[in-house]
């Protein structure tokens, strides 16, 4: 046996894991950029497919900077924050534009997660920028405010695309990123983060024939290929303006904290490729073949849980759609393997941010675990509940079907594995209720798997974080 130092809640434990154990280890940090604000203005200067900023605005444009919410990244990265950076230099050179600072929006791209208050928004956006901006000119997107909201059009294949109407009517958009894995940015940041429920509903269902192309596969994944679709009739719109939209992404690295290690600026396909090029670098790791048995660490730091607090639904989903989906071409777990997630899994909620949640583990869990029965059934209903849309649009809690997007995220993970285990739960009934078998220690659910698989069988801990992606051809 071995001791493992495994991350467990808000701290980690150690376990001893058998001396056949692989270990797994994210790739070391590239070279963090040794001058971010530097980066941004040679970004800026020299964008890729676009127009630069000198000829694409004037005195009289109005101007929308949309930026990823505080959700993103997982854990925070190195001060100042990227979006802090990015958008100063880019107040800045709107101003010798000449756009009036009148003229100018920033809106937080948070789809259907919560509002953040301002004193949130300047643990990314640092106290100067919240200061300058009133709240008629700083503010959280609102997938619930019908008249701000523009239905643009349908894909080919019949998807409604409806966005913020600032997508539409602005003279110029520009959205500053953080990819901080393959599945953020692109025209995700778009008819995802500045749009709604209307829309995103079509591809945060859960789909019955899904093929376990992991949504961390960006070339692959069938998720970012209707994205792409509903951002091309985006795109063929605005281009009947003669407008595009103006992106700024970033790559960090595997550093903790993370720093970003490129910027790259211009037009979203050409700037998103680029992207993906230098995060594949810094993240994936090349295996040859699959594993009986993974085990993965989960912090309470987890995406929707940032400056809240976790729950089990959001275990759930940080071990299953994050941990276990950190992949391309296959899985890291053989099909009927065993993933073994290590956490508390407390049944504590935070009523405020999420209070849908807290009805969908009490009242719906209980009666079936089922994901599409349960979006079936309430999905209509928790997305259009009065006091759910009251506490999205004026009391920062996330959208009231947000916890049934994230339980059908889970429909693959369990059809695929032959076990998901929780080792080192506190609350066996909540464990349960989400869909995993507990366990009190590591080592316990280690001897379930070997009970149930041979004592000879393969076992993989998959270390995090930083997240890191593996890719088995």
């Amino acid at each position: 046996m071995a001791d493992s130092r495994i991350a467990y809640g808000d701290g980690f434990i150690t376990a001893a894991l058998p001396e056949r154990t692989q270990t797994l280890e994210p790739p070391p940090p590239l070279a963090p950029l040794k001058d971010t604000e530097e980066a941004i203005r040679n970004a800026l200067y020299s964008p890729i497919a676009h127009d630069p900023i000198s000829k694409l605005v004037n005195s009289k444009s109005r101007v929308t900077i949309a930026f990823d919410d505080p959700v993103i990244p997982q854990i925070p990265m190195k001060k100042p924050d990227f979006r802090e950076v990015a958008i100063t230099v880019l107040l800045d050179e709107l101003e010798k534009a000449g756009v009036r600072k009148g003229n100018i929006r920033l809106i937080c791209a948070n789809a259907l997660h919560r509002k953040f208050t301002n004193g949130e928004l300047s643990t990314i956006l640092g106290t100067k920028i919240p200061l300058a901006f009133g709240p008629n000119h700083l503010y959280c997107h609102d997938a619930e405010d019908r008249e701000n909201l523009v239905l643009v059009g349908e894909t080919e294949r019949g998807f409604e695309v409806e966005v913020n109407r600032a997508v539409m009517e602005s003279d110029q958009v520009f959205y500053v990123n953080i990819t901080s894995l393959p599945f953020h940015g692109g025209w995700k940041s778009i008819v995802v983060g500045l749009s709604s429920y209307r829309s995103i509903r079509q591809h945060h269902r859960p789909f019955r024939g899904a093929s376990g192309k992991s949504v961390m596969d960006a070339k692959r994944s069938s998720f970012q290929k209707l994205i792409w679709e509903m951002g091309a009739v985006i795109e063929r719109e605005l281009a009947g303006y003669g407008r595009r939209i103006f992106t700024i992404e970033s790559v960090l690295n595997t550093a903790q904290p993370q720093e970003p290690i490129a910027v790259f600026a211009g037009n979203i396909p050409d700037v998103h490729e680029k992207t993906l090029d230098v995060l594949y670098k810094q993240q994936v790791v090349s295996l040859h073949k699959q594993t009986d048995v993974a085990i993965y660490g989960i912090p309470n730091q987890s995406y929707y849980a940032n400056l809240s607090k976790i729950n089990p639904v959001l275990v759930r989903n940080q071990s299953l759609s994050y941990a276990f989906g950190l992949y391309h071409n296959k899985p890291l777990v053989r099909e009927g393997g065993i993933a073994i997630f290590v956490n508390p899994c407390l049944a504590e909620f935070h009523e405020m941010n999420h209070p849908s949640y807290i009805e969908f583990f009490n009242r719906v869990l209980p009666n079936t675990q089922d994901p599409y029965d349960i979006w079936d059934l309430y999905a209509e209903d928790f997305a259009h509940r009065p006091e759910y849309i009251h506490k999205y649009r004026y009391a920062y809690g996330f959208h009231g079907v947000h916890p049934l997007i994230l339980w059908g995220q889970g429909a693959f993970p369990l059809r695929h594995l032959g076990g998901v285990f929780l080792a080192g739960a506190k609350d066996f009934d909540a464990a349960r209720r989400v869909g995993f078998e507990p366990f009190g220690t590591v080592e316990e659910a280690i001897t379930e798997a070997e009970s149930t698989l041979g004592k000879d069988c393969s076992i993989t801990y998959h270390s995090a974080p930083p997240a890191f992606i593996t890719s088995i051809e």
